[in-house]
């Protein structure tokens, strides 16, 4: 389904080649870890301009996009395609509304619906206070690590699931500066930028309100 594709994709779902690569102990990425995680709840929102590139491995089409990125904890989140088509989608926390004023149509789905059958979409947009979750069924490997960031690997501990998500987080803000998927098929590469945090926004930002002439579709 779009919206689900949409979501997951643009936020999946971000690498540094000037480092060295190290297996740390598990210890080592349990400190990382809560380090990042007590600098994180310093944050009380944060927008970004996101850039994605989705590129499908068997053929080596990419297809690029980009807009902003909005994020007021704990459930509210705003994401505005800009290019190469326009579409929004707004999540405040029990639903979760995509609109593409071409189709004139915003379909809304139940928020917990998307998030419990997407590990990606959880993953990313809460890296830092699910991680701990995160480990009963995925393994975290610190990957690299450069004077600036540290990249994790994810992947399933079910050997069945064949996909690996690399998320580079930066050292002194805790915040994620770009994130790569890969599951054989396709590669989805996104990068943050231009952050700025502790906004103040009001929760009115992440509420959809239908334009005339538009239908809404609830499923």
């Amino acid at each position: 389904m779009i919206i689900k594709k949409f979501v997951s994709i643009i936020i999946t779902l971000f690498v540094c080649v000037s480092a060295i690569v190290c297996e740390a102990p598990e210890q080592n990425i349990d400190t990382i870890l809560s380090k990042l995680e007590k600098q994180d709840l310093t944050i009380k929102d944060l927008q970004a301009d996101y850039t994605q590139t989705l590129t499908y491995l068997a053929t080596d089409e990419q297809f690029v996009s980009g807009g902003i990125f909005k994020h007021k904890k704990p459930n509210y989140i705003y994401l505005g395609q800009t290019t190469p088509t326009k579409q929004y989608s707004y999540i405040d926390g029990k639903n979760i509304t995509t609109y593409v004023p071409d189709n004139r149509q915003a379909i809304v789905e139940k928020w917990k619906d998307v998030v419990n059958s997407d590990m990606l979409l959880t993953s990313v947009f809460k890296f830092m206070q699910n991680w701990k979750t995160l480990k009963k069924d995925y393994i975290i490997e610190l990957k690299e690590e450069t004077k600036v960031d540290y990249s994790f690997s994810i992947k399933p501990v079910n050997s069945k699931e064949k996909w690996t998500m690399i998320i580079t987080v930066n050292k002194s803000s805790s915040l994620i500066a770009k994130t790569s998927f890969n599951n054989d098929n396709f590669i989805v590469d996104v990068r943050l930028t231009n952050y700025k945090t502790n906004n103040n926004f009001k929760t009115e930002v992440f509420k959809f309100v239908a334009p005339k002439n538009v239908d809404v579709i609830e499923l």
